[in-house]
This record gives C-alpha cells, structure tokens and sequence, in this order.
C-alpha cells in the first residue's frame, strides 16, 4: 500500500471554530425538532395509509418477507417499514414518534457530514453553510410526514458510506461495513442507488491504495452495481430522452438552492455540475477530496435516478416537488467542500471567493425560508382533512376520501375504518 501523500495533505480545520459549529448544530437540530413537531401531518395520509395493512397484518402475525420487500411507487422500504412498524405501536398511531424517528435519522446523517470538516476546510464561514445544508429546513417537507422516513434513513446510510470509503487509512472492515451502510439506503429509498456509482468514484480516487487493492474494491461495487441496475430495469417501459433528463436534473439540483425561483434553477443546477466537476478534476490528487467528490457524486446520481424514473411519466418539472431537497442538498455540500479547496492567495482570488460564498448563503436562506412556508401550508391542509374526517365519520365526503388516496376512496374508507378500529389518529383523544 502506497503512503499519503504529504504533499496534498491538508491542515487540519481551526479549532476556534469547533464550538461554533456545535453551536450552530444544536440550535438547527433544535429547531428542526420544534417544527417537525409542529408541523407534523396528523394522521396517516396519502402514502402512509399504505401501513395500514402491513400493520394489521403485523399484529395479526401474519407479516412475512414479501411485505418488507415488496416494491411501493419504485421504492424498496423494507428498512423504513421496520422502523414505522415500531413508532407506530409505541404510539399508538401517532405519527409524532415517526417525526422524531425522523429527526433522529437526520441527526446521523447530519453528525457524519460535520465529522467530515475536520481536516478538510478551514473557512469557518463555508464550514457553518455545510452545516447549515446539513440540518437544512428545507428537509421539514419529509420530516413533517411520517412516512418519510425513508428518506433519512437512506441519507444517513449513504453518507456513512462515503464518510467509510472516504476515510484516512481504508481498511477490509471500512469496504464491508460501507457496504451494509449502502444496503440500508437502498433498503429504505430508491434514490439510495445513486451510493453506488459515487463509491465507485470515491475508491478510484484513493491515490494512497496499491492499484491492486484499489481495483479490487472497485470490482466489488461494480458487481453491486450491476446488480442494482438489473434491479432498476424496467421492463417494458420506454427510455427517457437523455435531454429531457438532463434537464430534470438541472432542475432537481438547482431546486435545492432555488425552489422559490423555478426559471433560475436549472442554470444554477447546470452552473453547479460544471463548477463541481471543475473543481473535483483539479483537486481529485488531494487527500481531502474523496469525501467531497463522493457527495457532490451521490446528489447528480440522485438526480439522474429521479429524472430517469420520473420525467417521462411527470415531465421536468416535476423535479421541483419540495421533498426532493433532502438529496440535492447532497450535493451542494459537496460542491461547498470543494469550493473551499480553492487558493485564496491573492486579494482578487479572496474577493471573488466571498462574493461567492455570500450569494451561496442569500440564496439558501431564501430557499429555506420558502420550504419553511411550503411546509407549514402543508401542515395546515393536514389538520383540516383529520379534522373534518374525525367529525364527519363514518360519512366522510367522497372527495376527501379520493384526495387522501390517490382517488381510490374506497381503498380510503376501508383503511379509515381500521384506523377507527384501533383507536389511531385522527380518532385518538
């Protein structure tokens, strides 16, 4: 195995700033707490009554593998299932828990990205908008709905594996607990699948691993891969035009920064991609970049994923539905980790870099200011459907039977009555 190269090898981040991001990392962890709670959707709606007969069947004993593992909307939940199978007993169908569960999830994710700064950045501005993306409000939009929680178990367990393969002297155990990590992304949410070509990037650029050593793991995630695109193949089905999912991409990636600004989005997605992958090449040698490269990796194959399954049936604008802002941010991380890679030995060099960096911060601070509104015009709809269900049952209007299942009201009423049965939201006291 070939040393670090102490050439590329970066200071480690100011300690000064350690209590700042701690600061900052409480105060957003707190307050994503507050409005999950606050904001939660009352009741198991759209989606989540899907639960319903797992649930049942769950309490009955009569739950097998093929409910875990059957494919819902082109997702595999199996993980998220196991989770809401429990929050849902402990609370007796409230869905308060599932937002905790949730938050708890993002909390790891989270404390993985930040245990990423040490060593690798050393502007403590970048440093608090990596944190802030991190425990970004933006991901109220799925922490508000219980049934999302697939959505942070698949964060956290691609960004451990990242963190894993990314680390400073990779080791066997690194490459397989990597593995189990990326297997329970996938096992939670389809986007999980884009952890596997980032890998791929991540172990490529380990300039300190034997070419032996290097090109075996590869095989390794290659073999995975190719695993998960057979599990991806729709048969059948047309493929997309690869413009229209460029563009959807463009739109997914610069909807993280700019979901309130639907016509500026995708030159910001676009600008991004080029910027990255600028900055990724020109700095690939460095010991830090791995880990950068990986995430800003993991959010353009989130995006490509999303738009190859999505576009054809929604069209490119679908890419701006608010809960998809969990995985851009992924990649703007990314992009702000390599960014920070930059000299800024010269005045003019320093100039253009705060520049930079405070439009960064405008735009995502609007944007999380609009995905806060978003949310809370969510939450408010919410307790006026459980509302009205709980005064008007058993004769609840038709229309808001269709409305909270996918125009199947009967499939609605069915699992309402079991929700009665039980006593679970909205007919819990």
């Amino acid at each position: 195995m070939a040393g670090p190269d102490p050439l590329h090898a970066e200071p480690a981040a100011s300690g000064a700033a350690a209590p700042r991001i701690a600061l900052a990392f409480a105060a957003l962890a707190i307050l994503l707490l507050v409005f999950t709670l606050r904001w939660r959707v009352p009741m198991m709606l759209w989606d989540h009554l899907d639960l319903v007969p797992i649930y049942q069947r769950f309490v009955g004993g009569t739950l097998d593998a093929g409910d875990f593992f059957r494919i819902h909307g082109g997702h595999l939940h199996a993980g998220a299932y196991a989770v809401l199978l429990l929050t849902t007993a402990l609370s007796h169908g409230g869905t308060w828990l599932d937002g905790v569960a949730s938050w708890l999830f993002l909390l790891a994710y989270a404390g993985v990205i930040v245990s990423l700064l040490r060593g690798l950045v050393r502007e403590r501005v970048v440093m608090l908008l990596i944190v802030f993306l991190a425990l970004y409000p933006g991901h109220l939009a799925n922490l508000q709905w219980g049934w999302q929680v697939a959505v942070f178990l698949c964060l956290a367990g691609m960004a451990a594996t990242i963190a894993l393969l990314a680390t400073r002297a990779l080791r066997p155990w690194h490459v397989i607990a990597a593995i189990a990590c990326a297997g329970v992304a996938v096992a939670s949410f389809a986007v999980g699948f884009a952890v596997f070509p980032a890998a791929i990037v991540v172990l490529a650029l380990r300039r300190d691993l034997a070419w032996r050593t290097r090109c075996g793991w590869i095989g390794v995630w290659v073999v995975l891969a190719l695993a998960a695109m057979l599990a991806l193949r729709r048969g059948g089905q047309p493929t997309p035009a690869w413009i229209q999912v460029a563009s959807y991409a463009c739109n997914f990636l610069g909807a993280g920064l700019a979901r309130y600004a639907t016509d500026l989005a995708p030159w910001l997605g676009l600008a991004g991609i080029a910027s990255g992958c600028m900055a990724a090449w020109t700095f690939r040698a460095r010991a830090v970049a791995p880990a950068w490269i990986g995430l800003l990796a993991v959010g353009a194959a989130s995006a490509l994923l999303t738009a190859y399954g999505r576009v054809d049936a929604y069209g490119a604008d679908q890419a701006f539905v608010t809960r998809y802002v969990s995985f851009s941010s992924v990649f703007w991380i990314g992009w702000l980790g390599l960014m920070a890679q930059f000299p800024r030995n010269t005045r003019p060099r320093a100039i253009g870099a705060g520049i930079v960096v405070s439009l960064f911060a405008v735009l995502a601070v609007f944007n999380a200011l609009h995905l806060m509104k978003k949310a809370a015009t969510v939450a408010a709809r919410a307790q006026v459907t459980a509302q009205t269900i709980r005064q008007t049952y058993p004769d609840v209007p038709e229309p808001l039977l269709a409305e909270i299942y996918f125009d199947q009201p009967a499939v609605a009423r069915e699992r309402l009555e079991r929700l009665h049965a039980w006593g679970f939201a909205p007919f819990d006291r």
